[in-house]
């Protein structure tokens, strides 16, 4: 098999590849090709996955470039791992979101809709170019808003796409947490159905017995998080605390359990309150504090990559590769992540449980067949489908949002596929809170002044539409 990377120098490959080789039958005698624009990025990753036990015992060919048309021949899946837009975007676009009563993230938000509106074209050309080079291969996707990104794919061009996410195994940890413990539990298996950041679990067992009737006993009034393991750093700490918090709160209050603890989707169902927050939170960055702040952006990232690089002149020995994620977690295996089980079912090794982004098909009650949701899914080789036999039903209290929500991100997809000014337009307003409203439309202008220009043609004729 050959794997392909799309953003090859991302840190994050080295913990997805290692957990890949070491799966005998998965990339044995086969390939990882790093692609990026920098060169040197990819090459730094390259080299380190040569210096891995499980590229030696896999005995797999590491290759990387800087072009698309050398990468994608022959490839059996590609996977794509990079931003969506800039930094300065994101940091300018968070205080106009707010101050016009809009949460803001680089999903499920206006926010989200603009980061679609930039990447959709390298996407598309992506995908056209694996059309032409490796028509079979499937394209794996990252890059958010993954339900946007996966519909237009899917409903647009003949390559098949899955939209995935790291939040894939949130519930692994978060569930344990909800009865008290803090630690994972790699066991649990559950049937999901929504979208992608705000996807609810509809079945699932604990410890021989019904999830939900184990939470209703033991989410009572007076219940409180967990004491956390002492790996968490501050920042982890309270992300946790007010994630799995929320979580009990929403199944106290509207009798649901969000699937994964992404803080855009579980915001959909306390707006008003989220938006606060974040107004509390967050200030107006004038244009010396903004720079301040991508420069020390920038800095980090050159720090990471010095640091990283620093490793390729060692002698790493098992030692390390076995005990120094623990420390540094960019070279931590990532053993349940859902690109490493995508790749394994795709080599024929073993069947993938997984839940991703694609056009629902009917594995969802109420929702149009080509809408893209995020659900269940049996994989294993060419074959994908629906992990119930039947459809699976998003609970009433929140099927509307839901569907609404995947209407919008699949109209989003077909308007960044044709590039129609006006199917975009219609797109955006039809994000389903206060749709269609002025201050939405306000906010979309406002966005699309931050982006100075740099959008397809379709995209820029957008605002005398709005």
């Amino acid at each position: 098999m050959k794997l392909v990377f799309i953003g090859g120098g991302a840190h994050r490959v080295l913990s997805i590849s290692r957990s890949t080789l070491a799966l005998p039958g998965v990339l044995d005698a086969g390939e990882i090709c790093l692609c990026d624009l920098n060169l040197a990025r990819a090459e730094a990753m390259g080299r380190m996955l040569l210096k891995t036990p499980e590229q030696r015992r896999s005995g797999c060919r590491v290759t990387w470039t800087a072009s698309l048309d050398e990468a994608l021949p022959g490839a059996s899946v590609v996977a794509v791992i990079m931003p969506a837009t800039s930094a300065e975007f994101f940091d300018r676009a968070q205080w106009v979101s707010l101050r016009h009563g809009f949460i803001s993230s680089d999903n499920v938000s206006p926010t989200g809709s603009l980061c679609a509106v930039s990447i959709a074209p390298v996407l598309l050309d992506l995908a056209r170019r694996m059309e032409r080079h490796c028509p079979d291969a499937w394209l794996i996707n990252f890059v958010n808003p993954v339900a946007v990104i996966s519909g237009m794919i899917n409903n647009h061009t003949r390559i098949r796409a899955l939209g995935v996410c790291a939040g894939f195994t949130n519930h692994l940890s978060d569930i344990p947490r909800l009865f008290g413990r803090d630690e994972e539990a790699p066991g649990i298996d559950v049937l999901v159905a929504g979208i992608n950041h705000l996807s609810y679990i509809v079945k699932a067992s604990w410890k021989d017995g019904d999830l939900f009737a184990a939470l209703d006993r033991h989410l009572s009034p007076d219940w409180q998080p967990p004491a956390l393991h002492s790996r968490w750093d501050a920042g982890a700490r309270s992300n946790i605390t007010r994630s799995v918090s929320r979580l009990a709160r929403i199944w106290r209050e509207l009798g649901v359990l969000v699937f994964s603890t992404e803080g855009d989707g579980m915001d959909h169902l306390m707006y008003d309150e989220a938006v606060a927050d974040a107004r509390e939170a967050y200030r107006e960055l004038g244009a010396a504090d903004l720079a301040a702040s991508l420069a020390r952006r920038a800095a980090a990232r050159a720090d990471g990559d010095r640091t990283f690089n620093d490793f390729l002149g060692r002698d790493l020995n098992d030692a390390f590769w076995r005990d120094f994620g623990d420390t540094d977690h960019r070279f931590r295996r990532h053993d349940e992540d859902i690109f490493v089980r995508i790749f394994a079912a795709f080599a024929g090794v073993r069947e993938a449980r997984i839940v991703t982004s694609r056009p629902n098909h009917g594995a969802i009650a109420g929702i149009k067949d080509r809408h893209t949701v995020e659900y269940s899914q049996i994989l294993f080789k060419n074959d994908i489908r629906p992990s119930s036999s039947v459809p699976l039903e998003i609970p009433d209290v929140v099927h509307g949002l839901a569907a609404g929500l995947a209407a919008h991100q699949t109209l989003l997809g077909d308007a960044l596929a044709t590039d129609d000014p006006r199917q975009l337009a219609h797109a955006l307003v039809s994000y389903p809170v206060k749709p269609y409203s002025r201050e939405l439309r306000s906010l979309y202008r406002e966005l699309l002044g931050l982006r100075g220009g740099r959008f397809s043609p379709g995209a820029l004729r957008v605002v005398d539409e709005l």
